[in-house]
């Protein structure tokens, strides 16, 4: 039994230690390197694909006149994020809003995220955004895998292959959110690693970008 003790511990102590190993000896896996050279190609929803580099995100948002702000954190060198007023989603006159914003975010030159956040004017509006966006993902994807529901809020899962969805409905703040989520970088051990590093407890990844806050 010390034994078994014993070894258990020198394991969790050299895991310890080459997860603190200096950059110079054997560097980690890119996501490139761990995915391969070919992007995941898939159309999203909200009007990119996740197979575009960041450049040909630029160009797609400018080419509709519209302005991007683009952000990377120092201490986060590997996540770069695109935010911009309005939003490349293809509502095809299904439905009015107050006001929209939109996001995308590359994790080491990787397309992982791509959201976009409609206002609605009151609650009919708010159903009619709801009712809306529901039936277009619908149309796409099928019935949504997962359903929840918390006091005002209203979270819908879909999970395509590699390509997760979230429909997220904040009614107090008459707020409709659509998330879709690269899960082979999600679960890359690249992301997994930067996630453990860098995102706060009490701030998670999963509440910035299932939920669509920022």
């Amino acid at each position: 039994f010390f034994l078994i003790l014993l070894t258990l511990s020198s394991c969790s102590w050299m895991s310890e230690s080459w997860d603190k190993r200096p950059d110079w000896i054997m560097p980690d896996k890119t996501v490139q390197d761990e995915l391969g050279s070919t992007p995941l190609n898939k159309a999203l929803i909200t009007g990119f694909n996740l197979s575009y580099s960041a450049k040909q995100v630029e160009k797609l948002i400018e080419s509709k006149g519209l302005k991007y702000t683009k952000v990377r954190n120092k201490s986060k060198q590997k996540l770069l994020n695109y935010n911009f007023k309005g939003t490349l989603f293809d509502t095809m006159n299904f439905f009015t809003y107050l006001e929209t914003d939109s996001a995308v975010d590359f994790f080491d030159g990787s397309m992982i995220s791509s959201r976009v956040a409609f206002k609605a004017s009151n609650d009919e509006n708010l159903e009619e955004i709801v009712n809306s966006v529901y039936k277009i993902i619908v149309d796409k994807y099928s019935l949504p895998k997962e359903e929840n529901s918390i006091y005002s809020f209203q979270n819908y899962k879909w999970q395509i292959s590699d390509l997760e969805v979230f429909l997220f409905i904040d009614r107090e703040n008459r707020r409709v959110f659509v998330s879709e989520i690269n899960s082979r970088i999600e679960e890359s051990r690249s992301f997994q690693e930067f996630k453990d590093t860098y995102i706060n407890v009490y701030e998670t990844y999963e509440e910035q970008i299932r939920g669509g806050k920022r």
